[in-house]
Parts: C-alpha cells; structure tokens; sequence
C-alpha cells in the first residue's frame, strides 16, 4: 500500500466515524444559552398558569420534555432558601444554597443567591453533566420570581 492510500483510507474512516457518532460525540446534545433561558420562562410561565405546588410537581415528576432536554433542566429555590425542585437528581431536594461548593471550592450557590434578579442573570461553576457523568462548566440563567429562584444551566464544553 503506497502512503497516498493509507492517507485516503485514513480519512474515509474518520468521516465514517463521524457519520455514524452518536449524538454525544457528534456535540449535538447541548443546550444553548438561549435554550436555558425559554426553558426558564416556560418554568415560570407553568408555574403562574397552574399555580406553585402543580408546578414544583411537575418540575419534579414528569418534567420532560419541556423542564428536561438533553443536558437542560429546571431547578427551583423555594421561599426557605432551599430546592423544592430538580427535574433531575430529587436528592438534592431541601439542600440550600450554602451547602452547593464546587470542585474548586467555589461557593456558587451563594452566588446565585446574590446574583439572581428578575432582569435574569448567569452564574458560572463547575457541575456533573447528568448527560456525560463528567464535572463540567456550567453556566445557570437564573431567575427571580415570585419569592424563587428559577435556574437552567448549560454545560460548556
């Protein structure tokens, strides 16, 4: 075999690699910052429609697909400074804002407790992707309303 067509064979196997990656690998199941950012608003908007305990349900019990996408999901603070919804780990359900330390240390939950506004605003710190069971850097779009804080983070890669 000449070098040219080890060279060739090479890359028809990386594009048949590609071609047939599953979504994780192809970097498609990511949210997007604007995606976290509706996903908050329809969070709020249920939770004004159908009032705050069906809400807090619904985040918690059956969130897909409009609470849960992909690496995308609702979390809420409720008025005691606590999670009274995580569309995702229920375990973290009554822990508060003091007790959310990064992996570096970063007290990031006290952050979001001083950040967030009801104009939204971003805090960063590093998280387990629930997608790929890596600790990753995330960024939360949090929210103010209503005595909560609505929060949807996106994973950066």
């Amino acid at each position: 075999m000449t070098a040219t067509t080890i060279h060739r064979l090479r890359g028809l196997a990386a594009v048949a690699l590609l071609a047939f990656a599953p979504p994780a690998l192809a970097g498609d199941d990511r949210g997007s910052a604007e995606e976290a950012q509706a996903m908050v608003a329809r969070a709020i908007a249920h939770y004004d429609e159908v009032g705050a305990d069906a809400a807090i349900a619904r985040f918690n019990n059956d969130p897909a697909p409009d609470f849960l996408d992909r690496d995308l999901y609702v979390f809420v603070y409720g008025l005691g400074d606590a999670i009274v919804a995580h569309a995702v780990d229920s375990s973290l359900l009554g822990r508060t804002f003091a007790s959310f330390i990064d992996v570096d240390g970063k007290r990031f939950g006290d952050e979001m407790r001083a950040t967030a506004s009801a104009d939204g605003a971003w805090v960063d710190y590093k998280w387990m992707n629930p997608a790929t069971g890596e600790v990753e850097q995330k960024s939360s779009w949090l929210v103010l309303h209503d005595g909560h804080l609505f929060g949807v983070g996106v994973y950066k890669p």
